[in-house]
């Protein structure tokens, strides 16, 4: 026996976990790395031909059903009660986490983060092809069609990826409920562009905020099919856009038709940045929401909302990732401004560009490291939690809600305006570093 096959169980080893409860129809097709000790697969799931699992860090809980309709690879990701995975066709998942009763299709995902599904009003969390990359947060019965792509995408519950989407470096809030005309949508065929042409990702965009967004009272948004959305974008909740067009800047409710590019061609510098003070304000809106939503983490669904081990397992992986976006935004304005820096030294004495951009550049380069110190982390930015807020999470416990939407729902308006407050004073610090900063006299 060569040392790779000596790395995973043989037929009667595995035999142990069907003995433990494990449904393993054909021993000869698994594969189970020795690294992944029999209690961590529950009895009562179902692991398929052709099912390869490695790393210490897997679990597999209660009703798992893995490889159901092709080959599965499992690489240190943890698996719901009663989660499906490849229920259209092979699935791989690296270090990846799948709440509870999520329906995975057929594709890839690494580095991520599925809160699970609450309502079965959608059967489906990922359709065929799905590449769900780091950084990407799903909350409950958030979902994606065919063939869809996310990066540093955080997802609010019940929003809802078209087909043949990219939709990387961006926040959607969800809308009020799973049902259609209530969930937040984006059509199929929209792409947002997070990467510009002069090579930086000071791009992110926020459809909706996180003060208002978490509490899942605000009117839905919805991108229409086709659109070319052109980070960094601002929309505000009730925001919707036709289909087939080019959307950028900040977004108000209502239908937006969009823009379309003048003909022709002008001399342009890509190393030449314009604009910057405004693509650095939208960009720190983005630390300061995602500051927001940290804490909306930490403080309310670890401290209060999560009542089993698993379920504070899933939010502590919520956290991760809303914190790892957190510093991919920080990181990219790092580059941003470097850029900036690099720009400045070009358009210095340029009699081609206005001396208030000049000017602008200039200050926010002398702003910037103080600003960048500032902002280090999002704990930095802890308040405390409003007593009428937590108080309402714990009598709605009391009764025997537990369903996170249900929950979150049913807060009195008292809870939700000053869970609502509490949040927007963690983002206005956030935001009053930057703007005091700039505001001040060089």
């Amino acid at each position: 026996m060569n040392e790779k096959e000596n790395s995973y169980y043989n037929s009667k080893q595995l035999s142990k976990f069907q003995e433990h409860g494990v449904l393993i129809p054909d021993l000869s097709s698994v594969k189970i790395g020795r690294e992944v000790s029999p209690e961590k697969i529950s009895p009562g799931s179902t692991l398929h031909p052709f099912v390869r699992i490695n790393g210490s860090k897997t679990q597999i809980h209660t009703g798992a059903n893995i490889g159901v309709c092709g080959p599965a690879t499992l690489d240190n990701s943890w698996i719901g009660e009663k989660a499906v995975v490849g229920s259209l066709g092979p699935v791989t998942l690296k270090d990846t986490v799948v709440g509870p009763e999520s329906i995975l299709g057929s594709g890839v995902a690494e580095q991520a983060v599925l809160l699970g599904k609450e309502t079965m009003v959608n059967d489906f969390t990922t359709g065929y092809g799905f590449r769900i990359r780091k950084g990407s947060l799903y909350e409950e019965d958030a979902s994606s069609a065919q063939h869809t792509d996310t990066k540093m995408t955080v997802l609010f519950p019940w929003a809802t990826l078209g087909s043949n989407i990219n939709f990387c470096d961006v926040l959607l809030a969800g809308g009020t409920a799973p049902e259609p005309g209530f969930f937040s949508e984006v059509g199929s065929g929209t792409i947002h562009f997070n990467f510009s042409i002069r090579g930086d990702k000071a791009t992110a965009s926020l459809f909706g905020d996180v003060s208002r967004g978490v509490f899942l009272d605000q009117e839905r948004l919805f991108i229409g099919g086709n659109n070319s959305l052109l980070g960094p974008i601002q929309a505000d909740f009730g925001t919707m856009t036709a289909a087939d067009v080019r959307i950028n800047g900040t977004l108000s409710s209502g239908l937006n038709f969009g823009h379309s590019l003048p003909k022709g061609k002008i001399d342009y510098d890509p190393r030449i940045f314009l604009g910057a003070l405004g693509i650095v304000t939208k960009q720190v809106n983005v630390l300061a929401e995602l500051t927001a939503l940290f804490h909306w983490y930490k403080k309310i669904r670890i401290a209060f909302v999560a009542q089993t081990p698993e379920q504070k397992f899933l939010y502590e992986s919520g956290l991760r990732m809303v914190e790892t976006n957190y510093q991919e935004r920080l990181s990219q304005l790092k580059r941003f401004m470097n850029a900036v820096d690099n720009s400045h030294s070009l358009i210095a004495n340029s009699r081609k560009v206005s001396k208030k951009e000049i000017t602008e550049q200039k200050h926010l380069l002398e702003c910037w490291p103080y600003i960048q110190n500032k902002l280090a982390a999002p704990v930095d930015f802890e308040l405390p939690v409003p007593e009428t807020l937590t108080n309402n999470i714990k009598k709605q416990q009391s009764e025997g809600k537990a369903a996170y939407t249900k929950l979150i729902q049913n807060l009195s308006q008292e809870g939700k305006q000053a869970g609502k407050k509490w949040l927007k004073s963690i983002s206005e610090n956030v935001w009053n570093i930057f703007a005091a900063e700039i505001k001040k006299e060089k």
